[in-house]
């Protein structure tokens, strides 16, 4: 079971109770917050009622919370696009990784292929020749895949660079808006 925690709070000129889970300090920054909103309508107009006062306190708040509530949607928005971006390049860095797998499984029959194939160098030359090229060719396209495969990786990392920064400015931001 949570602990609570209780604060008298002044807001208005007047001591209220608040009680809850979070910190003190917090329970605190939330009644200072409601006691500045309140002062700040009074300030504008001191011939409201208490309860009108504290009606344009909670239009206010209820403002600003759906304003930033806004402004996150569209920060998650923003990133969402990365991450689907994300998401395709490791779906390709997987199928090009299979690919590299068959690759190298075929690269292994061709080179046992190739050392039966010297062998029977001694009795037809022209056909261990060809197997050569064709040997030489698939490890071609071994290397070349492992280019890419190595340009994909440096993407991914790249993009999981920029996802933790975009993570961190998020924090950040929603940071320094309960501020």
């Amino acid at each position: 079971m949570e602990r609570k925690n209780k604060v008298i709070i002044k807001i208005n000129g007047q001591d209220y109770p608040i009680i809850g889970t979070e910190p003190k300090d917090y329970l605190l920054k939330v009644g200072n917050f409601v006691d500045e909103q309140m002062d700040l309508i009074t300030r504008h107009n001191s011939k409201l009622s208490i309860s009108m006062i504290a009606v344009l306190t909670c239009i206010n708040v209820a403002d600003q919370l759906l304003k930033l509530q806004n402004q996150l949607d569209t920060i998650k928005k923003e990133h969402t696009d990365p991450l689907n971006e994300l998401e395709q390049i490791k779906t390709h860095y997987n199928l090009v990784l299979k690919e590299l797998e068959e690759k190298k499984e075929s690269l292994q029959l061709l080179q046992k292929q190739a050392e039966e194939l010297m062998t029977y160098k001694e009795k037809n030359d022209r056909e261990s020749i060809e197997l050569k090229e064709k040997l030489q060719n698939k490890e071609n396209d071994l290397v070349n895949a492992e280019a890419i495969i190595n340009d994909l990786q440096n993407k991914l990392f790249e993009n999981q660079i920029k996802l933790v920064q975009m993570r961190k400015d998020l924090e950040e931001y929603v940071t320094n808006t309960k501020k």
